[in-house]
């Protein structure tokens, strides 16, 4: 292959127009899947190595990539963006050796052509192992113009930015891609995956905590891993880190800078507090929380179930109902992933509670049969209903 490829600088007439663009280390087990189901949809594979001491290389080449060495330095960034300057295609699709492209519509390029203004598609991905319905949101920005304003930032867990994120860079203008998704299977197997962490992360996101500081995602993901590898002690030392930095914006009421993973981050801690009954510390997070992010689905619902705890329905009910609304209009926060199910079936639960709580029957009836338009099979609204319908009172009222 050329020496000199230089990112977005190939003849037109020659170029490729669809790029797969992947850096891999030891992916032997991984890489002929994710390679075969996009090679059809492809036109160029460029396939980076950081020094593979398996048959990584060799299943490459049976795919026909053009392969390229990348000496690791413990930072994705740095090795995505060399392997972006590799690449020759107008379009780049970013894999990883454990994933893989599923396809329901094989014109899904299509959308590249037809969308001149968009500069990239964000992609759905999901956990093997992990029902595809069970979470909404967290979509990963997977296929952009190769143009010289794209980079990859942060050492771990690399995002992409436009233009370096100037102040005065157009914002990125992206799209949802349809027909197409990626099935992640890299937390399939838990051995693997614990050795990984141990071996690899942990040890890269100490390094960076230690000579920079780690954002408020990175911190979490810290603690995350932690808890994956029975480090409980020190996950929580990370929790109690987030706190610590929150705390003056929590007393302020100022947004903190860096957002993103934020009000993830202050429902996960919020949950955490509400489970030791520290209702102060779970209703300031979330009060905050709510302030800066009201569209927040999590943080509503937790703050609906603070309140039930707390033997005050009606304030709960306000927020279920937020919820629901919140769902009905698709106008929630969806920039980081949560729970599917908080959509609709667990505020219509929580509203039928709350109806309990203030002895109104015949709403909690109702609230429990929402609950089961969503969920025919849930178990709580089958029971309480069962239980409402039974009481004599409900019974007289019936006859």
């Amino acid at each position: 292959m050329p020496d000199n490829a230089n990112h977005g600088s190939v003849n037109q007439q020659s170029r490729p127009f669809l790029s797969l663009c992947m850096i891999v280390k030891n992916e032997g087990q991984n890489l002929a899947r994710c390679l075969a189901s996009a090679e059809p949809y492809v036109d160029e594979i460029v396939v980076v190595d950081t020094g593979s001491q398996d048959d990584t290389l060799e299943i490459a080449a049976q795919f026909g990539a053009r392969l390229d060495y990348f000496e690791w330095c413990d930072d994705f960034a740095a090795a995505r963006n060399y392997s972006l300057s590799r690449v020759t295609g107008e379009w780049i699709l970013h894999l990883d050796a454990d994933e893989e492209l599923i396809v329901e519509d094989s014109d899904f390029r299509q959308q590249l052509l037809s969308q001149p203004e968009v500069l990239a598609f964000a992609v759905t991905r999901n956990d093997v192992n992990v029902p595809e319905e069970a979470f909404l949101g967290g979509f990963h920005v997977r296929l952009f113009r190769n143009l010289p304003g794209f980079q990859y930032v942060n050492r771990y867990h690399e995002q992409l930015k436009y233009e370096g994120d100037r102040a005065d860079a157009p914002p990125l203008v992206y799209n949802y891609l349809q027909g197409a998704r990626i099935l992640h299977y890299g937390n399939s197997d838990e051995e693997a995956l614990r050795q990984k962490t141990l071996t690899r992360d942990i040890p890269i996101l100490e390094a960076i905590r230690q000579q920079e500081g780690l954002s408020f995602w990175l911190l979490d993901c810290l603690a995350r891993n932690y808890i994956r590898t029975d480090q409980l002690d020190k996950a929580q030392e990370c929790y109690e880190e987030a706190f610590d930095r929150l705390l003056p914006c929590l007393m302020s009421g100022e947004k903190p800078e860096g957002f993103y993973w934020v009000p993830t981050l202050m429902h996960f801690m919020a949950t955490q507090a509400l489970d030791r009954n520290d209702f102060e510390t779970a209703r300031m997070l979330c009060q905050r929380g709510l302030e800066w992010c009201p569209d927040h689905l999590p943080l509503n619902y937790l703050a609906g179930h603070m309140l039930l705890e707390l033997g005050f329905p009606l304030g709960a009910v306000a927020y279920f109902e937020k919820c629901l609304n919140l769902a009905q209009t698709t106008s929630f926060y969806s920039s980081e992933p949560f729970e599917r199910t908080l959509l609709n079936l667990d505020p219509a639960n929580g509203l039928g509670l709350a109806y309990l709580q203030m002895n109104q029957p015949e709403a909690a009836i109702a609230a429990f049969e929402l609950a089961l338009s969503f969920d025919p099979n849930c178990a709580i609204a089958q029971q309480h209903l069962e239980n409402l319908k039974q009481a004599p009172k409900y019974e007289s009222q019936c006859s």
